[in-house]
């Protein structure tokens, strides 16, 4: 593997653990994580919904608080997730927002392939 294409492992606090993974192996778990949050249904009293990280990073428990409505829009775009801050995988991702407590990511064009057919929002991954 070549340097841009190494990605550090997390460890259980979310902090780079050492080990290198292969990139398409953080994009598959990215899609597998989105699925998993596609699935959560959660009324709470205050909106706010524990949703799991999505860096897709061996190791990485951490959730992420967000209103329903504020992931409905990181949803809209098939190339984009949900992360908690700090945890972007740069030779996947770039960051587009950030906020208090998590990070909105959008894969580069020429990573983007996978997260775009396997969006279960969209007409491609079906």
């Amino acid at each position: 593997m070549t340097r841009e294409h190494v990605v550090q492992a997390m460890d259980f606090f979310g902090e780079t653990a050492g080990v290198q993974m292969d990139p398409s192996r953080v994009a598959r778990n990215q899609v597998t994580l989105r699925t998993l949050n596609e699935a959560i249904d959660a009324n709470r009293a205050d909106g706010v919904i524990a949703f799991r990280c999505e860096c897709g990073q061996l190791g990485c428990n951490r959730l992420v608080p967000l209103r329903r409505a504020q992931y409905e829009a990181v949803r809209l775009n098939a190339r984009r997730f949900v992360i908690a801050p700090g945890h972007v995988v740069a030779a996947l991702e770039h960051e587009v927002e950030r906020h208090a407590e998590h990070a909105v990511v959008e894969t580069h064009r020429h990573t983007s392939d996978f997260a775009e057919r396997t969006d279960p929002r969209s007409a491609a991954a079906h």
